[in-house]
């Protein structure tokens, strides 16, 4: 190491104006060798370290429920909406939908991984930055809008995948737009048949999508411990910042206007409908959406693949965005023809 070029270590480097300081000030003590210069070098390597290691630690992600992704936000008009979308990757379109009352960056883990197989889109209209008319927003006004969404960006067909309530606009996609549908992904969506066709919910437990009376720091974190199976999460930071970004997102009559009048559950008869490879994605530990109703959504779709992932609550693709970035591009790889 070259002691001169301490003159010049913050040139590339952000570290505080208090660590230069003190580099310059060993600086001054090997010129004039006060001390041992091996020492000073030592020290000097050492104050970098440190500095480093804290700078790492500034901005590293401190949790893996909150971010954002890293592409550039694209604009284009459907049906005269300002829709609000993200693209990356080249290959088989996969268009990904987030859940009610999240947004495109719910899948900030799973995106880039996924862009490196596949052409990556995620979107929809009424949630996160796209314009929210004032409407009552069935399934079907969701179906139309991705339909004319691909229409609009020239592509035949697309695999659609989402979580939760994006999971069950995928099944309603196939069922709906079955000559553009080549394939559907569905992670702990409610939506399926069994026993819990019509289960018993209430508000303070409901935090899949639904705003608790009173909404609030305290409602946030009840639904994420509900949510999460893995409690550390949960910090104080991440509740804020949710609370912070669901005041923003402005999304609450987009969430009410489509429970008021939600669609019951997918029958045995409408999911036989459906000839396009499927996959379910479920974790073992969701008490939300337990495993079994993922069982029941699988064995009603001929020849669908069920994919279980353990350690995990109720969103697979934010909590163990590995193994469920693995489980689609296994799925994609092996189950559609190649182009």
């Amino acid at each position: 190491m070259k002691v001169k070029a301490l003159s010049s270590v913050n040139q590339g480097l952000s570290i505080p104006n208090s660590v230069v300081h003190i580099l310059r000030l060993y600086r001054r003590l090997y010129d004039r060798s006060v001390i041992n210069r091996v020492a000073i070098v030592a020290l000097c390597i050492g104050t970098l370290a440190t500095a480093a290691a804290a700078q790492a630690q500034r901005s590293s992600p401190r949790s893996s429920i909150v971010g954002t992704l890293s592409v550039p936000r694209r604009v284009i008009p459907v049906f005269g909406q300002r829709i609000v979308y993200y693209e990356a990757g080249r290959g088989r379109p996969l268009i990904l939908l987030a859940n009610l009352g999240s947004d495109s960056n719910a899948w900030f883990q799973n995106l880039p991984e996924l862009a490196r197989h596949y052409r990556v889109i995620v979107d929809l209209v009424g949630t996160g930055q796209s314009d929210k008319p004032l409407l009552d927003y069935k399934m079907e006004t969701w179906t139309d809008f991705i339909a004319e969404f691909m229409r609009l960006k020239k592509i035949r067909k697309a695999t659609i995948g989402g979580a939760v309530m994006g999971g069950a606009l995928a099944v309603q996609f196939a069922l709906d737009h079955p000559e553009l549908s080549e394939g559907v992904i569905c992670a702990a969506s409610n939506s399926g048949p069994g026993k819990h066709e019509k289960p018993e919910r209430s508000e303070r437990q409901d935090s899949d999508v639904r705003i608790p009376p009173g909404f609030s720091l305290a409602g946030v974190r009840r639904g994420l411990l509900n949510q999460y199976y893995n409690k550390s999460l949960v910090t104080d930071e991440v509740v804020r910042a949710l609370f912070e970004k669901k005041l923003r997102q402005n999304d609450g009559y987009t969430i009410q206007r489509h429970l008021s009048d939600h669609r019951e559950p997918y029958s045995k008869e409408e999911l036989s409908r459906i000839n396009v490879p499927t996959l379910f994605i479920w974790c073992r530990q969701d008490h939300i959406t337990p495993l079994s109703w993922g069982e029941d959504y699988a064995a009603a779709v001929a020849n669908a693949r069920l994919a279980v992932l353990d350690g995990c609550g109720h969103f697979p693709n934010i909590e163990k965005p590995k193994e469920f970035n693995q489980a689609v591009i296994d799925f994609l790889d092996k189950r559609l023809p190649p182009k």
